[in-house]
């Protein structure tokens, strides 16, 4: 799998084309909460190329910082209420390493989406 290497982070980057891979790692470390918005590229949404039962699984991992987080995320713009493994979303970031974030993006109907999110933190 192609892995998207940004030399910044996450918070100065928040559209995630998918175009450029499915993983995306940030080398910067990370100084406030973000919140990226998933899409294929800025002219082509991820709704119209997904078809109704088709899934993606994206990847983001930034360098860590305890107050820095995503506890959100969008898809073509619009907000998603994300299923969080353990049941509640992050609400800080690790203190050294990376930490990982991964959206499980199911298409249920048109632009209508099931989001299994979860935040793993390393040292």
């Amino acid at each position: 799998e192609k892995v998207n290497v940004t030399a910044g982070k996450l918070s100065d980057n928040l559209n995630i084309d998918l175009a450029n891979g499915m993983v995306h790692l940030f080398t910067t470390a990370e100084s406030t909460t973000a919140v990226p918005n998933i899409r294929v590229d800025g002219s082509t949404s991820l709704n119209s190329v997904m078809a109704i039962g088709e899934s993606v699984v994206v990847t983001l991992v930034t360098t860590a910082n305890a107050s820095a987080y995503s506890a959100q995320m969008t898809i073509d713009g619009a907000a998603q209420t994300e299923r969080w493994i353990g049941g509640s979303a992050p609400s800080d970031g690790g203190s050294a390493g990376v930490d990982i974030h991964s959206f499980t993006i199911i298409k249920t109907a048109d632009a209508t989406f099931t989001v299994i999110a979860n935040h793993s933190k390393t040292s």
